[in-house]
């Protein structure tokens, strides 16, 4: 029956068992406590109070498919969550670090995959990339250049590197 319900709903066995035991589901957590301290919670912000979480199926994402968690609560973990708490759990993600928006430019080696037409192996080769844009964006494996050594570099742009060169 359990199996049925699965791929009816999406929603795994244990999923299905804490719904059972009739858990509270963070967006239901986050309506009463937005009604107990008059403040709009989202069910995000509680997700680190959960005391368990369980799949309720794979949707499709911007690019493939990406599983949903629904974070479930006990009724008694429920009267543990402060106010202070979730303030302070917003402060810190608000505390988080800002993206660079500095404009940088250099170069960075970029991949790109190669066969070999004997042996059909596949591998990837490194090419003289070029980037100039937000610092928060550069690419891996990017090392800035001055405008003078980033002249030179994009004349470069496009050759293949030697193993362990670097520009």
């Amino acid at each position: 029956m359990k199996m049925r319900k699965y791929l009816q709903e999406g929603k795994s066995e244990n999923y299905q068992d804490a719904e059972d035991k009739q858990l509270l589901k963070a967006g239901e957590v986050a309506t009463l406590l937005s009604r107990k301290f008059n403040t709009k919670i989202s069910a995000k912000e509680l997700e680190a109070f959960a005391s368990e979480w369980h799949h309720a199926g794979v949707f499709k994402s911007g690019n493939g498919l990406k599983g949903r968690r629904v974070y479930f609560f006990k009724e008694k973990d429920v009267d543990k969550i402060t106010l202070e708490k979730i303030l302070e759990n917003r402060a810190k993600a608000a505390q988080q670090a800002a993206p660079d928006h500095r404009v940088v430019q250099g170069w960075y080696p970029q991949y790109f995959r190669m066969t070999d037409p004997v042996t059909r192996k596949t591998f990837s080769k490194p090419f003289v990339g070029i980037y100039k844009g937000p610092a928060s964006k550069a690419p891996k494996g990017f090392r800035a250049l001055s405008d003078e050594a980033f002249t030179a570099a994009e004349q470069q742009r496009g050759r293949a590197l030697k193993p362990g060169e670097q520009l």
